[in-house]
């Protein structure tokens, strides 16, 4: 991480009762942010790490259901987890960040975890949106959420991506002086997940995969880019098909069952990289548990085919 970014991010105000778990929404930040920021602009990387920042500072889901999970209120249901629209918290003031987020079609898309390289963004443009507007900060009220093309990333040029639901994923564009800027948004609430096919259907893994590889959890703390190739491309296969058939569970019951598993014996980044560009970053973890991004949940693999996968990145 770069001098200038750390000084952004020491500037993020959290109430002092939430500053442990900030300090661990932060640490899932770092983890989960895609291999290279290099190309990426310095307002991008703040808006991924305040993005957890806002998850794990305070709650900014809204209640849906008295049996919901208690950190997030995701309701969880014997085959499913409902995970509520984002919503700003009751009180908002300067000691607390907003998410890197954009409001479009009257959902909230906030920054991901997979990126592209600008070589390839521009192949990806589709249909242009809307330009959004730098109108959502700390002191906003709800109803701003409602606002068409709101955010809290300045003025960007929003597009549809070629190859994705727009429903689910947008792309944040701009060129200047001969050099382009890219980003993803996602949705990933306000929704409902019954399997690993709801999120990583959505991602367009499966058969479009070049090349696979891993770093260790010391490698990734240390910001060192001591990636590994997966050589088994049958295996590779096989795990990917198979996400799509994974469970979901809340992070806060998967974490606790795992206690302190963010080490090299349990803990691996993986990086896929699609035939678009595209780099999706996923976090795996010993024991069978896979999750993308800042969610709030796991996907659990049960069987051999996860073994397989874990004896090529360990």
């Amino acid at each position: 991480m770069s001098n200038k970014v750390k000084q952004e991010m020491d500037r993020i105000l959290i109430p002092s009762e939430l500053h442990e778990k900030s300090k661990m929404g932060v640490l899932m930040a770092k983890a989960e942010m895609p291999r290279s920021k290099r190309n990426m602009p310095i307002k991008g990387i703040v808006a991924a790490a305040c993005l957890v920042v806002g998850i794990g500072g305070y709650s900014i889901f809204s209640q849906q259901s008295s049996k919901s999970n208690e950190s997030t209120n995701i309701v969880q249901e014997r085959n499913s987890l409902t995970i509520p629209p984002i919503q700003l918290p009751k009180t908002s003031s300067e000691n607390m960040k907003m998410i890197g987020l954009v409001v479009y079609n009257g959902k909230v898309y906030t920054h991901t975890a997979t990126e592209i390289d600008s070589e390839h963004a521009k192949a990806l443009i589709d249909e242009k949106l809307g330009t959004t507007k730098p109108t959502i900060d700390e002191w906003s009220k709800q109803d701003q959420y409602s606002v068409e093309f709101a955010s809290t990333i300045g003025k960007r040029e929003i597009y549809s991506v070629k190859g994705y639901d727009k429903d689910f994923r947008i792309m944040a564009y701009d060129e200047e002086n001969g050099e382009n800027q890219a980003e993803f948004y996602e949705c990933l609430n306000g929704i409902t997940i019954r399997d690993g096919k709801d999120i990583f259907g959505q991602l367009k893994l499966d058969n479009h995969i070049v090349m696979a590889e891993y770093r260790t959890y010391s490698d990734w703390n240390h910001s060192k880019d001591y990636f590994q190739p997966v050589k088994d491309k049958k295996t590779l296969s096989a795990f990917v098909n198979e996400l799509n058939h994974t469970l979901p569970e809340t992070r806060e019951k998967v974490e606790e069952l795992l206690g302190d598993f963010r080490n090299d014996k349990q803990y691996k980044q993986l990086i896929l990289h699609l035939e678009d560009g595209s780099r999706v970053s996923l976090v795996i973890i010993k024991g069978g548990y896979i999750s993308y991004g800042s969610s709030d949940f796991y996907f659990k693999m049960d069987n051999e085919i996860f073994s397989k996968i874990w004896d090529q990145i360990s």
